[in-house]
């Protein structure tokens, strides 16, 4: 399977030099062959033209890299001071949202985008929702949202060329896992959750799923209707308070009082639909090829369900069965891996890495690893923020920039741990780059709920950076 740069055309070579977006155009096969010292090269002069084109254009980039006196980026680790904490897109105060001060929340986005929202106008907002529907209409952005499983929503803006770019890698990143070539062919879409919203599953999912189907008909959804956010924000509050213990403690529950019926409301019918669901695509589908893309706690109620009516092998062998977002906690049986396969009727099922803030996710092999797309450039960082050696295997707190992003600052600083492993320790399926151990474990579970970020830079410039964001009375 490895191709040599030198197969690729010295055309197709400067086009990913001068613009390293090309890079999702290139097939499969190219990107994870390409040999390491050319993708140093495309990786470093595309962070050189990121930085020199996000700079001047985002306030709050320019804040840290000020702070952090970086001017310019002469090696991949220079970035590392400047990659934004995972809690960037966050770091508002909740009071903006429950005392509807929308124009604060606007203000507080407008430093961390490219775009200008300084004329958007928020007076009649009074919902998260309402105030997303009032970015979108007043300006060129997409906004996507994360779960809020920790109690906060992060707000990310894309443009319609960032969802282009998005769509590229996701149908990269499905060829991989499946084998199956989205462009070409089609087969229907199952999805157990929202029709549309704004959360990351959604906007992709609701944008390319009917694409994938080959037509609305053959995508489905488990539930109807729009997925809110401000729903999802306060089921993570709720969440996040009783895990604290302090869910009598939550004055927003009175800001918010509407969507608590929209709560019980979803909690009544959630049964009925996904029954139905479960019912149409079992009765229906049976035998047949299809794509099913869902959590991995969705996929393996649906596998012991389907165990109660007596259910096996349910669909082709060749169908695609695409998951991802851990356990969360859920106790399962041990073979739960060979129950779900066994229901579904195919050999394996795969998944992916990745977050909100990424364009596209990072495919697993049949080895069990999630190999990093040249896009991204991966860095691993030790307990005290040091950046650790791009060689060998690596341990420690996984960040990356990513070289796709034209609306938001790509360097991200996570919450997981991981273990890398560099060029120079290929994987057993043939593929070149560098790749991840399948165990990541979130920094704040391992420390006992506590995530204490050092970043690579002055911890004192990363704190000036976080008061710039939040004082917003100047602007």
């Amino acid at each position: 399977m490895v191709i040599s740069t030198s197969k690729l055309t010295g055309e197709r070579q400067t086009k990913m030099f001068e613009n390293p977006q090309s890079l999702v155009h290139a097939t499969n096969d190219e990107l994870f062959s390409l040999e390491t010292e050319f993708v140093n090269q495309i990786q470093l002069a595309g962070a050189q033209k990121r930085f020199n084109w996000f700079y001047p254009r985002i306030r709050a980039l320019k804040k840290l890299a000020d702070e952090q006196k970086i001017s310019e980026i002469s090696t991949l680790n220079d970035l590392a001071p400047i990659l934004f904490q995972h809690t960037v897109y966050k770091s508002y105060p909740l009071t903006f949202i429950e005392k509807k001060k929308f124009d604060k929340l606007t203000a507080w986005l407008d430093k961390l985008t490219t775009h200008d929202l300084s004329s958007i106008q928020t007076a009649n907002c009074n919902s998260i929702d309402s105030w997303l529907e009032a970015i979108e209409t007043q300006s060129e952005i997409h906004i996507v949202h994360s779960t809020g499983t920790t109690g906060k929503l992060s707000f990310l803006p894309r443009s319609e060329s960032e969802m282009e770019n998005f769509k590229n890698a996701f149908y990269l990143f499905i060829e991989v896992l499946t084998g199956a070539d989205p462009h070409k062919t089609k087969m229907p879409v199952f999805f157990p959750s929202f029709a549309d919203g704004r959360q990351l599953a959604q906007r992709v999912l609701s944008r390319f799923g009917p694409i994938l189907a080959g037509s609305e008909e053959e995508y489905h959804t488990a539930i109807p209707g729009f997925l809110s956010a401000d729903f999802m924000s306060l089921a993570g509050r709720l969440q996040s308070a009783k895990a604290k213990g302090e869910l009598g403690k939550l004055q927003m529950l009175k800001a918010l009082s509407y969507n608590k019926g929209e709560l019980i409301r979803l909690k009544r019918n959630r049964p009925k639909y996904m029954a139905a669901f479960f019912d149409n695509m079992v009765t229906n589908y049976r035998g047949r090829q299809v794509f099913i893309m869902g959590t991995l706690t969705s996929m393996i109620d649906a596998a012991l369900e389907g165990e109660k009516q007596g259910l096996s092998n349910v669909f082709a062998s060749n169908s695609a069965i695409v998951t991802g977002g851990g356990l969360k906690g859920q106790t399962v049986p041990d073979d739960w891996y060979e129950r779900i396969c066994k229901f579904y009727g195919v050999q394996n099922i795969r998944d992916g890495y990745g977050m909100t803030e990424t364009t596209g996710y990072c495919p697993s092999c049949d080895k069990s690893h999630y190999h990093i797309y040249p896009h991204f450039i991966p860095f691993i960082f030790d307990n005290n923020g040091q950046v650790l050696p791009r060689n060998g295997t690596q341990t420690g707190r996984f960040g990356f920039y990513d070289l796709l992003t034209e609306s938001y600052w790509g360097g991200f600083l996570t919450g997981d741990e991981v273990t890398l492993h560099w060029d120079d320790d290929q994987c057993a399926c043939g593929r070149t780059g560098p790749w991840l151990e399948k165990k990541i474990q979130r920094i704040s579970e391992k420390s006992d709920g506590g995530d204490k970020i050092s970043c690579a830079g002055s911890q004192e410039a990363y704190d000036t950076f976080i008061d710039y964001l939040l004082d917003l009375e100047e602007e």
